[in-house]
């Protein structure tokens, strides 16, 4: 397909960024490596442009941000390939994307993280798999255009799952998949948090910017389990493990994140 003037003016822009970077002796070895393979991929290019609706400065900030989370800080979570341990739970509902949309057109991901058993998956091998699923969200055309929803359920978590979200871990976390991606995010959704995942909120929300601090809810299960997020979705498209109508696999597109 010809690109249209907007992604060619783009994509002008952003080489002339990216050359004034390599021109410089800024960034490690790696990240210039990946930087400098970037800069002849127009694909990769467009998609941080789009995800950051063209606006160029942003869009290369973002670019150098993921390859610096990538290389130079949480590489632990870079694997080349994703834990295996991963497609089982999966399979069992963990994670999907839904196959509907919501009212404006966005992707829905969906984690139901009661199933997840940090003795059995670390925190770190969880992440990892987060990233090569974010990186396939990235060729999503919907995701791109329209943005995502982010929702989970955290019912029936408890100490072994909450002590595993540490300061260094939800810095990590937000690093990576707020300031590394260039995704329009339209809401993140807990639901059903045991009540003492406020303290959470109240450690991470210091380092949230004010966007993120706008679409970030909590609710616990004394808030009327999912009446909020009914208010925001409809049953009808959700599974029920969400207070939905769907069984898991009528929900999602369960091939989505698969191999």
């Amino acid at each position: 397909m010809e690109a249209t003037t907007k992604e060619c003016d783009g994509l002008t822009e952003i080489r002339c960024l990216i050359r004034e970077f390599l021109n410089g002796k800024e960034g490690t070895p790696k990240v210039r490596k990946y930087i400098s393979s970037a800069i002849e991929d127009d694909s990769l290019l467009l998609i941080y442009l789009k995800g950051r609706n063209y606006r160029v400065k942003h869009a290369w900030e973002t670019l150098k941000k993921n390859a610096e989370v990538r290389f130079n800080d949480y590489p632990e979570v870079f694997p080349e390939y994703p834990p295996e341990l991963l497609y089982p739970l999966l399979k069992k509902g963990f994670a999907g994307v839904l196959k509907a949309r919501d009212k404006f057109g966005r992707r829905i991901i969906c984690v139901n993280a009661e199933e997840w058993n940090p003795d059995e998956i670390s925190m770190d091998q969880l992440t990892a798999g987060c990233t090569h699923f974010m990186d396939r969200v990235l060729l999503d055309e919907d995701a791109m255009t329209n943005g995502i929803v982010y929702v989970q359920n955290n019912d029936g978590l408890g100490w072994k799952h909450v002590k595993e979200y540490t300061l260094p871990v939800m810095l990590r976390l937000l690093n990576i998949f707020w300031y590394s991606y260039p995704l329009k995010v339209g809401g993140v959704y807990h639901i059903n948090c045991p009540s003492y995942a406020r303290y959470l909120n109240i450690i991470i929300k210091p380092f949230l910017s004010k966007k993120l601090k706008e679409r970030f809810i909590i609710s616990t299960v004394n808030d009327k389990k999912f009446t909020y997020l009914n208010e925001k979705l409809s049953p009808k498209i959700l599974p029920k493990f969400l207070g939905g109508d769907l069984e898991n696999e009528d929900a999602f597109e369960m091939d989505f994140f698969l191999p």
